[in-house]
């Protein structure tokens, strides 16, 4: 594989060659230490290096990632079609805490959310007010992802508190495009609509994002030891992506 960086519009970009397939992939500069490579939800490639490393050395590491990079494309490419967008009506399907509920909208002028048996009894004002009916839900997914992330994070921290980590700041907030993330304050910032999943699904991003702590990439000793605290993490891992597509 071969690389070469080049400006775009103001941006930089890494050619990414692998036998006879290629790929232009965005190289952001920034702060971090590490070299990040990433394979977005799209099949896009990005890039993460630190500001003054050399293009060379971003070149030299991003080839011995080659094989890796386009197997995750693939992967992506492969997977199954994207859920089509919520309604938020009657008789569609949500996902929550990994189980599947059927809506059902009901009038009252008390408004919430009953969850009974497989169904999630939404009440509104008005039935056919869908911005009010998404909101609703909403809320109901941010107060339950505070808390079970929490209770998460709680079982999920022992191994890493073994090695002499410190138990992280969590935040929970809306991400467009991961998970979660792990900062270099030490914080742990989950994706608020990953409340969908499993806790099973759910201890798997945060034991992958504690692992950051002490492997930023996702290289060899990030993998050995994620796979020792949590050995069927890829199964997770593909679990989640087919579950949340």
């Amino acid at each position: 594989m071969t690389g070469s960086l080049q400006a775009i519009a103001n941006r930089e970009q890494i050619e990414i060659n692998w036998g006879n397939r290629l790929n232009l992939a965005e190289l952001h500069r920034s702060q971090r230490r590490i070299l990040r490579i990433e394979v977005q939800s799209s099949g896009e490639v990005v890039v993460f290096a630190p500001f003054g490393e050399p293009s060379d050395k971003v070149r030299d590491r991003v080839k011995r990632r080659g094989a890796w990079i386009f197997r995750e494309i693939d992967r992506v490419a492969n997977r199954p079609s994207i859920t089509p967008e919520r309604r938020y009506i009657s008789g569609e399907t949500h996902l929550f805490l990994g189980r599947q509920y059927r809506l059902s909208i009901e009038k009252s002028e008390n408004p919430q959310v009953r969850i009974e048996g497989t169904r999630m009894h939404v009440l509104v004002p008005h039935e056919d007010d869908q911005v009010y009916c998404k909101r609703i839900i909403e809320s109901l997914y941010a107060i339950t992802a505070r808390s079970v992330f929490s209770d998460r994070l709680d079982a999920m921290f022992p191994p890493f508190s073994r090695k002499g980590m410190g138990r992280p700041t969590l935040i929970v907030r809306r991400m467009s495009k991961r998970w979660g993330s792990y900062t270099r304050r030490g914080r742990i910032v989950l994706n608020v609509d990953l409340v969908r999943a499993s806790p099973m699904l759910i201890d798997y991003v945060i034991c992958h994002e504690l692992t950051h702590a002490f492997h930023q990439d996702h290289g060899k000793e990030w993998r050995s030891l994620l796979s020792t605290i949590m050995p069927d993490w890829e199964d997770r891992k593909n679990s989640l992506e087919y579950l949340l597509r």
